[in-house]
């Protein structure tokens, strides 16, 4: 099995962009023509995925936005992962990790059941609760590091004490997660979690940790810039440095699916928006030199 890192690198190297499409559908904001339930959310959701996949290494649903309606949400986001094909990478904002037995099933429901080729980590109860899932070889977690949320420094900023048994000094308790996350998992299953709304800190999470992949959302609707992300984002050692891109996902959502709402009702207008919106996206995230 090839591994997930080799897997995004060839997508990304073959089509030039390190685009990730968020999938986060919310019923109130679907465009004229949707219903606001979940067959209109299904509905644009297949709309959306096949006008804008051509653009993107990777595809992450959110979730949570498929559970709010429960069951038949769930079988609506297993039917969305039939569309996408296997050379796009399925990444799956889940945010888990839970001890013992329970985020081995969480591994099983996420990797078997949904068929996730990558999902998002909570380290909060440390390496043994995200160890099922980041064990395996073909698979890969993406651990929260520095996230891109207003209140994110609240917890994460805070200062943590020296470590003698790790070399690590006095410093914020994103970039002690940034270095404990180093030395997890078998070897290129670990990537971070960093917003584009803190480049600062995701300067210094680079130097800390420059062979890890990162996922970075916070462009587009939350304002972070994406020069910096494209500049310190990349890997720059193995194993995620070895390939295309350098194992950097920049996550968009609503600057791609806020395309969809102006214009013509008809559903291949919203088609032909959210591809426009997608090409221009993929264009500013083109693979770093």
């Amino acid at each position: 099995m090839n591994s997930y890192l080799e897997r995004l690198g060839a997508r990304t190297g073959s089509i030039g962009s390190v685009l990730c499409l968020g999938v986060d559908p919310v019923p109130e904001a679907l465009p004229p023509g949707f219903s606001r339930d979940l067959a209109g959310v299904e509905r644009f959701c297949e709309v959306l995925l096949d006008a804008t996949m051509p653009y993107a290494s990777a595809v992450k649903p959110n979730i949570a936005f498929f559970e709010a309606f429960g069951s038949a949400g769930i079988a609506a986001l297993e039917r969305l992962r039939s569309r996408i094909p296997a050379e796009i990478v399925f990444v799956v904002d889940a945010k888990r990790g839970d001890i013992g037995t329970t985020a081995a099933r969480q591994a099983a429901a996420l990797f078997d059941g949904l068929g996730c080729d990558a999902v998002t980590v909570n380290p909060y109860l440390g390496s043994e609760a995200v160890e099922p899932l980041i064990g395996r070889a073909g698979r890969f977690a993406y651990v929260l590091c520095r996230t891109s949320n207003p209140g994110a420094g609240e917890l994460q900023a805070l200062q943590v004490a020296a470590d003698p048994a790790i070399d690590a000094p006095a410093e914020p308790l994103y970039a002690r997660v940034a270095r404990r996350a180093r030395s997890w998992g078998p070897g290129g299953t670990v990537g971070l979690v960093v917003g584009a709304t803190a480049p600062v800190e995701l300067e210094r999470i680079r130097a800390i940790a420059p062979e890890l992949a990162l996922l970075v959302p916070g462009v587009g609707a939350q304002g972070g810039e994406v020069e910096p992300v494209l500049r310190h984002g990349p890997a720059v050692a193995p194993p995620a440095g070895e390939w295309p891109g350098g194992g950097l996902l920049v996550n968009v959502s609503r600057g791609i699916a806020a395309g969809a709402a102006a214009g013509p009702d008809g559903p291949s207008d919203v088609a032909e928006r959210l591809a426009a919106a997608a090409a221009e996206w993929a264009a500013r995230l083109r693979v770093p030199a």
